[in-house]
């Protein structure tokens, strides 16, 4: 392997692990963003029951925003983990394909130690959360619990229903 290709290689897994560390520091922002958000609407509930008499409405406004911005930070933040996943998965490809260009003039290297190195290093698939079927219907929202609980639902009902032909 020339020393231009394992420079195109060795770049390829330095991009990588910059995307893999900005991800990161995102995912790790967008944790900053929900800690600080809930503190201040804490501390708001907090100080209107001590301040009015009539609580229920406002409070179940602050249920109400607080676990809509959660499920869409912890969505944003799911979207952070996936992409780092599948950019470690790729980086680990590179390195795989560098292991066995590496290795090319050493005896074995030549069968299936190299095949099964190189072959489907860049194959990746997202796990899914349902074992077993296929959903039939994805998230709107991937990530949001109200969006998530009502997907599975639709595809438990939908798994329960059988199309017939009437005659």
């Amino acid at each position: 392997m020339s020393e231009e290709q394992k420079g195109t290689i060795d770049s390829s897994i330095e991009v990588l692990e910059r995307y893999i560390e900005s991800n990161r520091k995102a995912g790790a922002r967008l944790m900053m963003y929900l800690v600080s958000f809930t503190l201040i609407l804490f501390i708001a509930a907090v100080f209107y029951i001590n301040v009015s008499s009539r609580q229920d409405l406002f409070l179940y406004a602050l249920v109400g925003v607080f676990v809509v911005v959660f499920g869409v930070l912890m969505a944003i933040y799911r979207f952070h983990l996936n992409e780092i996943a599948k950019a470690e998965h790729s980086k680990l490809g590179f390195m795989r394909i560098r292991v066995a260009a590496n290795n090319y003039d050493i005896e074995g290297f030549h069968s299936e130690v190299r095949q099964s190195l190189t072959d489907r290093a860049f194959d990746y698939t997202l796990p899914s959360l349902i074992k077993g079927k296929e959903k039939n219907i994805e998230s709107p929202l991937p990530g949001h619990p109200t969006s998530d609980a009502s997907t599975i639902l639709i595809n438990k009902l939908l798994e329960g229903l059988e199309v017939r032909k009437i005659q």
